[in-house]
């Protein structure tokens, strides 16, 4: 299903044309690449299996922005060999929108059938069904079917109520008009994506500090050294003085102090540090 980049601000989807062989998958990736501008597509490209028997084609497609995120689908259609039904499936993994391309021509309407039999379990292996998932039918080769073949097909699939279109896709008759309203119900569906997303956790400011004390009694740190003062005879006690100006900066407060020994006379100088708390 779709996904939503908040930190690269971009949400991608994908849509699947799926169908029978020759129904007409390829032809319309083709026409899409033809008639959309190069600044809304990139390349088409051909993806082959490692054996190299069956391929399929991708196209991604910008639509623009929604809610300032670069909003972009994939567009794939699916290989027809019937030996690449686990490729089909795969294909359909985490897919956000289908074209079916229904094949009017009457030789071809079991195959349909059962491609559509097919999707409906392979999407059931994934936990989804077909009348969840935004969908739009193509009946393609218009012009090799008479009037009243939509209809007979129409019957013979089991499908919701869903948006349709007659096509010649080798011609782009219908091509253009099934890609649009199929990308706005996906576009909606992208939305609710974005709305239901987290919003990355914001990032915490780290400022380092030489030291992190609780508001307390202020301690001292000794900035001269001096020898063991005697311990004999009356202490008469000690002076206190400036030892310099005061520094204010930050969130701490620096006070150089001078003690003098009244006995002996000598003297040390401490810096006094003091932890402030922001009101």
């Amino acid at each position: 299903m779709g996904t939503a980049d908040r930190d690269a601000r971009e949400i991608r989807g994908k849509i699947v044309y799926y169908g029978a062989a020759g129904a007409g998958t390829s032809a319309n990736l083709l026409f899409i690449q033809r008639k959309l501008k190069r600044e809304h597509r990139g390349e088409l490209k051909r993806l082959s299996t490692r054996d190299g028997v069956t391929s399929y084609e991708t196209l991604p497609v910008e639509l623009g922005a929604v809610r300032g995120f670069k909003t972009s689908i994939q567009i794939s259609s699916v290989p027809a060999a019937a030996q690449a039904a686990a490729l089909r499936r795969q294909i359909l993994e985490g897919v956000d929108g289908i074209v079916f391309v229904a094949d009017l021509r009457p030789e071809r309407h079991s195959a349909t059938t059962a491609a559509l039999d097919e999707l409906r379990k392979h999407l059931a292996s994934y936990g989804r069904e077909l009348e969840n998932v935004p969908l739009v039918v193509q009946y393609n080769h218009r012009d090799q079917a008479d009037e009243n073949a939509v209809e007979r097909l129409h019957r013979l699939l089991p499908l919701r109520q869903a948006s349709c279109f007659d096509a010649r896709a080798d011609e782009g008759m219908g091509v253009l008009q099934t890609l649009t309203t199929l990308s706005k119900l996906v576009l909606v569906e992208l939305r609710k994506t974005l709305d239901e997303s987290p919003e990355p956790p914001s990032r915490a400011v780290v400022r380092e500090v030489e030291e992190v004390e609780p508001l307390g009694p202020p301690t001292g740190e000794v900035t001269a050294s001096y020898e063991e003062m005697p311990s004999a005879g009356a202490a008469k006690g000690f002076a206190v003085e400036s030892a310099g100006p005061v520094d204010g900066g930050g969130s701490e407060i620096s006070i150089p102090v001078r003690l003098i020994d009244e006995a002996t006379g000598r003297r040390v100088e401490i810096v006094v540090r003091i932890a402030i708390d922001a009101l």
